[in-house]
């Protein structure tokens, strides 16, 4: 027995003695430039997802390496416009890797997000695309008009300072129960308000997002990932099920019995004849057909596994950029001035401002914030992988074969100083074409800068809710800067840089992200008033 343990010792050191030779001096990305360590193992991108922080190493190996770095044996990250475009066209000869396939629950949870397989990601997404028309975006504006004015009202009811002054409030907790609310009513007519004071057993749920991605984001960068792929359907999964933190399968149970109950009184409305009683999301999910045969789109298993996806990308995603857009408004008075004056110039009251051309079209600068915000503090801050197919694919005017792994990491790209220039600098105008009068940007300009930036993706991986979230973040932002005077409270620094944290993360103008696959997040902490003008 000893014998046999002495040799599975030795064969597994041999193994990993020749494969650090191969990766070192005969793998097709020897010649790249990176750290000798992650051109050896996977274990630096591991051990940076454990730690949170692999966005700003990736940003710091760009620093030191160049625009393009072997990130691990097998991976390679860019940091320029027109690799993105290369990698994530929908021309590219790529598919997603097995990244995506980690995230599932079970076979039965897979979702248009959750999925290497090219066919079945394009059928999920083709028939998600159903329920995401211009009609059902336009039909979401009053569930989002309505919960935002409610909130606002929290934001104001509370104990006041002598000037009028609101108790500190922080944005991040406060934005996670606004944007949950309204996806839980938007898409199943649930009621949930965590907005509002007191307790709440509902509270710990959208909680519940962050636990799923800081548990699961460091598995999908393991060494071993490929072999956890392979076990999942070979009994991972229910393994995985034994040891998954209370709180996320308290979310999974909360979700179906949401979805069910939902599912119940759409089914009744079919079988008495009634007329609709809400135009929600799951109506529009209930109501696609699928073109193909003519038989309802989803069903229940489908419909599950897709709220799953709009619960969690839907409201974290959306309450990050509230968060991190009043964190530079905040910490830009200039910039807060002119968006304040443009949104209480261009609207006469809070009930204006609704789904329509002012807000998508004359609100320039508040659209010029959101783009801002989203280039400095993205809602996924490193790189969306994928695996390149049979034929291998060109960027950057390099040839890279078949297998190999590539991505952009956004939240380094947003700090291209190449590409932006002033690229730590909150500056809004970068965005807007400047009049005949002026020669600041020109269309050409800001049609460059915008190669750059892709926070809801491009190609056929892009964000099927990008209308929806566009507009819930503008009538969230509009309302609230209508309504009232936002200032960071005095003496808070929630969500500044510092530096302590270290290089990257050291100016206290910039708002600081976790990375677990989605930004995790805190602060600002600001005190609101109504309006003094």
């Amino acid at each position: 027995m000893g014998v046999l343990i002495l040799l599975a010792i030795s064969s597994f050191f041999s193994y990993i003695f020749a494969t650090a030779i191969y990766n070192l001096f005969f793998h097709p990305l020897a010649y790249l430039p990176g750290p000798f360590l992650c051109r050896v193992s996977a274990l630096p991108s591991f051990y940076h997802a454990v730690k949170r922080d692999r966005h700003v190493w990736f940003w710091q190996q760009f620093q030191l390496y160049g625009g393009k770095v072997r990130a691990a044996p097998n991976l390679v990250v860019f940091n320029s416009p027109d690799a993105y475009n290369s990698i994530y066209s929908h021309k590219a000869n790529v598919k997603r890797s097995k990244f995506y396939d980690t995230w599932s629950r079970n076979a039965d949870d897979i979702n248009a997000l959750m999925t290497s397989d090219v066919e079945l990601h394009a059928r999920k997404r083709r028939l998600l695309n159903l329920a995401f028309t211009d009609h059902s975006v336009k039909a979401a504006g009053p569930f989002i008009a309505k919960h935002t004015d409610r909130w606002n009202e929290l934001l104001l009811d509370s104990e006041k300072s002598d000037d009028g002054w609101s108790s500190p409030r922080d944005v991040s907790t406060w934005a996670m129960y606004l944007v949950f609310d309204i996806l839980m009513d938007l898409c199943f007519g649930a009621s949930t308000d965590t907005k509002e004071p007191g307790d709440n057993p509902l509270k710990k749920v959208p909680l519940a997002f962050d636990d799923f991605v800081t548990y699961n984001y460091p598995i999908t960068k393991t060494p071993f990932l490929n072999f956890l792929v392979w076990m999942k359907p070979r009994g991972l999964d229910n393994l995985l099920e034994l040891v998954i933190p209370q709180t996320i399968k308290d979310h999974y149970a909360f979700v179906e019995d949401v979805v069910t109950e939902r599912l119940r009184e759409q089914r009744k409305r079919e079988i008495e004849n009634t007329p609709i009683g809400r135009e929600d999301m799951l109506h529009f999910l209930c109501s696609a057909r699928d073109p193909e045969t003519g038989e309802p789109a989803f069903g229940l298993k489908d419909l599950l596994a897709e709220a799953n996806l709009l619960i969690m990308a839907g409201s974290d995603t959306t309450s990050i950029t509230i968060s991190s857009l009043f964190f530079y408004l905040t910490h830009n008075r200039r910039a807060y001035l002119k968006l304040v004056k443009e949104i209480r110039g261009i609207f006469r009251s809070p009930e204006d401002i609704v789904h329509g051309p002012k807000l998508s079209t004359s609100c320039k600068y508040l659209r010029a914030c959101i783009d801002e915000t989203l280039r400095l503090a993205p809602a996924g801050p490193s790189e969306l992988p994928r695996e390149i197919l049979s034929g291998g694919t060109t960027i950057d005017g390099e040839h890279y074969p078949a297998g190999v792994i590539v991505g952009t990491p956004n939240w380094a790209m947003g700090r291209n100083e190449e590409h932006y220039g002033d690229a730590y600098t909150f500056r809004p105008e970068r965005w807007i074409v400047s009049d005949e009068l002026e020669s600041l940007n020109t269309e050409e300009d800001v049609r460059k800068l915008k190669r750059g930036l892709h926070t809801f993706l491009k190609g056929p991986g892009d964000c099927v809710g990008q209308k929806l979230a566009m507009l819930q973040m503008s009538i969230v932002v509009a309302r609230t800067l209508w309504r009232m005077d936002v200032r960071l409270a005095p003496g808070t620094d929630v969500g500044a840089g510092h530096t302590k944290l270290g290089w990257g993360l050291r100016d206290p103008r910039q708002y600081v992200l976790a990375d677990a696959y989605i930004a995790l997040h805190q602060g600002p902490v600001v005190q609101v008033r109504a309006r003094q003008d």
